[in-house]
């Protein structure tokens, strides 16, 4: 019985060791700019690796990755996951990974990296722009059915594209691209339609794919007393304006 439950307590040892990375890690993208979503990719052992217990925790410019390992008897295969860091000021910091949900010991893995301000156009004065990130999902919760998706990249772009309902009752598509900030809370672009064939058909064609400038758009994220989670969506299309309150959505 000794020597059934050493084998055994030896071969758990040897699954665990496979929670180790199994190769280098690597921070994505390998050069973050300024609040630019920052991921630690790892490559792990399929069954020692639980991702319901991975957490990080920041301690000052130290980010420690803890799991609790699955207690295997023999190793998976190996995988690649990705572990979001967060959205970080500039500075430069390191990462600590542990097999253990506490960062106990030493840590088994260890990189440093540097998330540098974006470069800004050497222009006088500078351009206007965000002071925060506007990403997410807006809808207004008093007309559900169509909503605006926005996503705004680390270098202040803003694309948008709005589900809405036409005329008839069929649904139409925009989307809203090549715009600019014109000061830290208001950006405008413009909107376009884009019509196509079936997106699911066996013969799909993307030539048959039509873009057309449509309109114009603005976003006014000003803070209005009342009005703190509000945000306020202009658009013009075929010559008609429509402005709605609109706000982001919790889920």
């Amino acid at each position: 019985m000794f020597t059934i439950r050493n084998s055994v307590m030896a071969a758990a040892t040897f699954a665990l060791a496979a929670a180790l990375p199994a190769a280098a890690s690597s921070v994505l993208p390998a050069n973050p700019t300024a609040f630019e979503r920052v991921d630690l990719r790892m490559s792990v052992d399929s069954c020692v690796f639980n991702p319901s217990t991975v957490r990080v925790r920041a301690a000052g410019n130290v980010l420690r990755v803890t799991q609790q390992p699955n207690a295997c008897l023999v190793p998976g295969p190996v995988q690649e996951v990705d572990v979001r860091l967060g959205s970080l000021a500039a500075g430069d910091y390191s990462v600590e990974v542990y097999a253990s949900p506490d960062a106990g010991g030493e840590p088994v893995e260890r990189l440093a990296f540097e998330v540098r301000d974006p470069v800004e156009p050497a222009v006088f004065p500078p351009p206007p722009r965000p002071l925060t990130d506007y990403t997410g999902i807006w809808w207004n919760p008093l007309e559900s059915g169509w909503g605006l998706s926005l996503h705004q990249s680390a270098m202040h772009g803003v694309f948008g594209a709005f589900f809405v309902y036409g005329a008839s009752g069929e649904p139409e598509w925009f989307t809203l691209q090549g715009g600019q900030w014109l000061d830290s809370v208001t950006w405008r672009g413009t909107v376009y339609r884009t019509t196509g064939p079936f997106f699911a058909g066996p013969d799909y064609d993307p030539r048959l794919v039509l873009v057309q400038a449509a309109g114009t758009a603005t976003l006014d994220f000003r803070i209005r007393p009342g009005e703190s989670s509000t945000a306020r969506f202009t658009y013009t299309i075929s010559g008609a304006t429509t402005t709605k309150p609109i706000a982001r959505m919790a889920f």
